[in-house]
């Protein structure tokens, strides 16, 4: 993102992260760089340009998509007694339509129509959400029931290592948790209580009447059981939040007691791009950036970018601009 494109009015150029502009507005589109390449659009047709600002592939095309890498396998077959691995020749190409019906080919750096599009190896979308595996530590079978409670459903230790183990039960139906010395924790009045592992650290799900909290693994309580949603996110940067939802207005928090965002949303989402959408009464959307400013809603779209550096935005005239992590805006009506 050394160049980002940049709006003024009706024309897209494009801009460093300073907003000094490097290529005049003067077109209808630009789009992102890829590979030193940018599709930009002009007079209803689609091109490239350079980071200098030079069309390199005429604007001709009715759709054009970005540079990427592709390959070719090797044009002879290996000797199977030879041990050398199957040489792959790599290429820069982008597809990209001559025809108003969107029949595509494959283009190279020049504009030159490839004998045949270069085969692609999409890369896997890591889990950032994947639970934690959960590992029991004790033998269930060597505590006996009890009046205390009728099933053991879980276990864990604070710290690993720690001689003091507690247990997730159930007693006539309902949760609770107890520790290895018989003492309840938490009392047995839960319809649900689930584990949690975020790092180190052991929390509890609990839900009582319809309505769900957190409690440290010790029992005491992190956020109060009154909300109607709680969802845990392991995002991008690592670190993990809580999302809830009390009357109907959504907040974030992370697992330092920090407000992220305050109470007062109808709705928060995690983008796998890295950040938060938030959704302010009157449909109006926002962005909460991982470590940094936070976007207040007035927007009629937020569409985050992978890294979660930049977003794109639409505003209610229904323009489309960009916003970095600083809260830069990289358009002017």
């Amino acid at each position: 993102m050394s160049l980002i494109p940049y709006r003024k009015g009706n024309l897209w150029g494009y801009a460093d992260a300073n907003k000094n502009i490097a290529i005049k507005p003067e077109y209808e589109e630009a789009n992102l760089f890829y590979e030193g390449f940018a599709v930009v659009k002009k007079g209803g047709k689609y091109g490239y340009v350079n980071k200098e600002g030079k069309v390199v592939i005429p604007i001709k095309y009715f759709s054009a998509k970005p540079f990427r890498v592709g390959f070719y396998g090797s044009d002879t077959k290996p000797n199977p007694k030879d041990k050398a691995p199957v040489v792959q020749k790599t290429v820069l190409f982008a597809g990209a339509s001559l025809q108003a019906s969107g029949y595509e080919i494959c283009i190279d750096t020049k504009g030159a129509q490839l004998a045949k599009c270069p085969a692609i190896s999409e890369n896997s979308i890591p889990e950032v959400n994947k639970p934690d595996t959960v590992i029991l530590v004790s033998n269930y079978s060597t505590i006996q029931k009890s009046d205390l409670f009728d099933k053991i459903v879980g276990d864990y230790k604070i710290i690993a290592g720690a001689d003091e183990t507690y247990y997730i039960a159930t007693r006539n139906n309902n949760y609770g948790v107890f520790n290895n010395k018989f003492e309840v924790i938490v009392p047995f009045e839960y319809s649900l209580i689930e584990k949690i592992n975020i790092g180190p650290m052991v929390y509890l799900k609990v839900e009582k009447a319809g309505l769900k909290g957190i409690f440290f693994g010790t029992g005491s309580p992190y956020l109060a059981v009154d909300n109607t949603k709680i969802q845990l996110v392991k995002a991008a940067n690592g670190k993990s939040y809580f999302i809830y939802t009390k009357d109907g207005q959504s907040g974030l928090k992370d697992t330092k007691y920090q407000n992220v965002v305050e109470t007062i949303y109808s709705d928060i989402v995690y983008d796998p791009a890295g950040g938060f959408i938030l959704t302010a009464p009157g449909t109006y959307k926002g962005f909460a950036f991982l470590d940094e400013g936070v976007l207040l809603p007035r927007f009629a779209e937020v569409k985050p970018l992978k890294g979660g550096q930049y977003v794109m935005v639409k505003t209610l005239e229904g323009k489309w601009g960009y916003v970095n992590n600083k809260l830069v805006e990289f358009f002017e009506e």
